[in-house]
């Protein structure tokens, strides 16, 4: 009985803390992006180069944030890869000729107003950044 209880908690902390997690990261994208969400594994499909359009057909233009908080949760909960997982695989995608990764911004600010600008954008920032004049996507 008490290892069930355990088994319990530890199950309870183990997704709260996931739950916690992913709402530290806003997925961010172009006004001209259609709709307004996104799956999770369309997410993940986009940020590893295997989906490259819209549903409407235009061309998806992944960026990313070069490190901190927002990248780890991103990574860790979409992508499914720790930060030097993630530049590993894009290494590897670069050296077979897969194709170059997301762009990189250093600051949050710089992502945004890239993601504003630029049709066809999608990246994500820190819980409470500015978003400009980039749309929200709900992720489901």
């Amino acid at each position: 009985m008490k290892k069930a209880i355990l088994f319990s908690i530890a199950i309870f902390l183990l997704a709260a803390q996931l739950f916690a997690a992913e709402g530290n990261v806003v997925v961010i994208a172009n006004q001209g992006v259609p709709g307004s969400s996104i799956s999770s594994g369309t997410l993940k499909l986009i940020y590893l180069g295997k989906k490259i359009t819209w549903p409407d057909g235009s061309v998806v233009v992944p960026v990313d944030l070069t490190s901190g908080s927002a990248q780890e949760s991103f990574l860790n909960n979409y992508v499914d890869k720790s930060p030097s997982q993630y530049s590993s695989f894009w290494k590897q995608a670069i050296f077979t000729g897969e194709g170059p990764p997301p762009r990189s911004f250093s600051s949050t600010s710089e992502l945004v107003a890239y993601v504003a600008a630029t049709p066809g954008a999608v990246g994500y920032v820190a819980a409470g950044s500015s978003t400009g004049g980039a749309k929200v996507l709900k992720v489901e």
